[in-house]
């Protein structure tokens, strides 16, 4: 991950905020009510891509898949 590139929990939080048309920091609830933002970012950020790692919680109605290459999924 570059110094630019967001941490998989801000990326998951601004996915999420795309989707439902709010901005980011209106969340409700916000995502740390939800799953542990820096857990998050510790799992993906040291994940080998090559695992398959997957991360997977229910945000509201919604499953919230962040991948060990960063991708964020919402299903």
């Amino acid at each position: 991950m570059t110094p630019t590139t967001p941490r998989p929990a801000t990326r998951v939080v601004d996915v999420i905020a795309e989707r439902t048309g709010v901005d980011p920091g209106d969340l409700t609830p916000p995502l740390s009510t939800v799953v542990d933002p820096d857990a998050l970012n510790a799992i993906v950020d040291h994940a080998d891509t090559a695992d398959g790692v997957a991360v997977r919680f229910e945000y509201g109605d919604d499953e919230v898949v962040v991948r060990g290459d960063g991708r964020v999924e919402i299903q």
